[in-house]
């Protein structure tokens, strides 16, 4: 297959999900793919070779600055959704792909139609929404202008994505089974979606099996890790609320936040720390690599995976619980559509409501029974391995592409990209 593909993400940072499926996953069977990406950083519009069978058009881009400069990149980023035409007129693909842009879509759209191929659009957030809701929560500090401004956008992001795009694509990709819902609500057919869910490149997990947390911190404590960002938002304050009730059982208990925030963001969390006196039960870690960071996830005897509820975060697709299992360690979440299919099905821990009692009674529950929760962490490895690796989700991914265009995969013929 030879497939176009336009994101939001800028060059040269792909999310992992994208270089996952498609850059370690579909270009290394084959198929060839072309990016249409805006730059980073300030550089000319250029095309750069990525890999043997992928290579990005990238858009001009004034780097980051005032509202100048932000001015001069929409514009810019407009003048490359446009060059789409062009791309797709001159370029010899099985289908046109546009994720999460619903100008660069309505573009896509066209050409691809003018050309006869079919168009296919992925959906990894409902941005429409986030505008909506924006515009709504006055606890959000936005001025009245920001407001207007985001209640416009979204309106029309929404009415261009519900009412026109979604309705004429050949096929939409999203996120997680409660994003199809959503979507078909809003009268897109269900058998038009396919669900691609966020996962975990197992080998990188295999690769990285000897490593250890030499921390004397945790030495003769029982861990309690969560790793994610500790940004405001997220309200992780949440399980420091939770701490208190754990160590009138379990005194050893430690709470070990990996992850880092704006100064003003972690302000929050020390002050739930020092109303509670739990500060030898809490330690902060900051921004660590990656290694170290898997490091404290082996080391735990639970990992905690708060999500805070939302009509726009029910519909994504979280990666902690996924990666926590991938370590083979046994997970507390709150009850979310997505995290509670995964430890549903793979019975690898405990999903329960969103309160700090709920979930430091999950937690205590799994510190007494620590065979239950070993066990609960072998199933959830092999769960992973079956339904969320990457491996797995890229070879579901080619199976639906290729099913789409009526083309069986031992049929296809091997030749270059270019």
């Amino acid at each position: 297959m030879r497939f176009l593909y336009s994101t939001r993400e800028r060059h040269p940072a792909i999310r992992v999900d994208l270089a996952q499926l498609f850059s370690n996953g579909l270009a290394t069977k084959g198929h060839c793919v072309d990016w249409h990406m805006q730059a980073m950083a300030h550089g000319p519009t250029r095309v750069e070779k990525m890999g043997l069978r992928e290579r990005v058009f990238v858009g001009r881009a004034f780097g980051n600055g005032g509202a100048w400069l932000k001015l001069l990149n929409q514009l810019s980023a407009l003048r490359h959704d446009l060059r789409l035409i062009r791309f797709i007129r001159c370029g010899r693909y099985d289908f046109i792909q546009v994720r999460d842009k619903a100008f660069a879509a309505m573009v896509g759209l066209l050409a691809a139609r003018r050309k006869g191929l079919p168009f296919y659009y992925w959906m990894s957030f409902p941005y429409a929404e986030a505008d909506s809701l924006r515009a709504r929560d006055r606890t959000l500090g936005f001025s009245m202008a920001e407001r207007l401004f985001y209640f416009i956008r979204g309106a029309l992001i929404g009415w261009l994505l519900y009412r026109v795009l979604l309705r004429r694509a050949d096929h939409i990709f999203v996120q997680s089974d409660r994003m199809k819902k959503d979507v078909a609500e809003r009268g897109v057919l269900l058998e038009k979606m396919t669900v691609v869910p966020m996962g975990v490149n197992l080998e990188q997990v295999k690769n990285a099996d000897h490593i250890k947390s030499d921390d004397p911190c945790i030495v003769g404590r029982l861990p309690l890790v969560y790793m994610g960002t500790l940004v405001r938002v997220r309200r992780i304050d949440f399980l420091v609320e939770m701490l208190p009730r754990v160590l009138k059982h379990f005194p050893d208990a430690l709470l070990v936040l990996v992850g880092d925030a704006p100064e003003r963001d972690l302000c929050l969390l020390r002050d739930a720390v020092e109303r509670l006196r739990v500060g030898d039960s809490v330690i902060f870690m900051g921004f660590v690599p990656i290694e170290r960071a898997w490091a404290y996830v082996r080391s735990a005897r639970v990992c905690l995976s708060p999500f805070r509820p939302s009509r726009i975060l029910d519909s994504c697709s979280p990666t902690k619980v996924v990666e926590y299992m991938a370590w083979g360690r046994p997970v507390v979440a709150n009850r979310h559509p997505d995290q509670s299919k995964v430890l549903e099905e793979s019975g690898a821990g405990l999903a329960v409501a969103y309160e700090p009692k709920a979930f430091a009674d999950a937690v205590i529950e799994l510190l007494y029974d620590h065979g239950r929760a070993e066990a609960m962490g072998a199933r959830g490895v092999d769960y992973v391995r079956k339904h969320r690796s990457y491996r797995a989700l890229s070879a579901n991914l080619e199976r639906q592409y290729l099913k789409l265009l009526g083309i069986r995969r031992e049929a296809m013929p091997t030749e270059s990209c270019q």
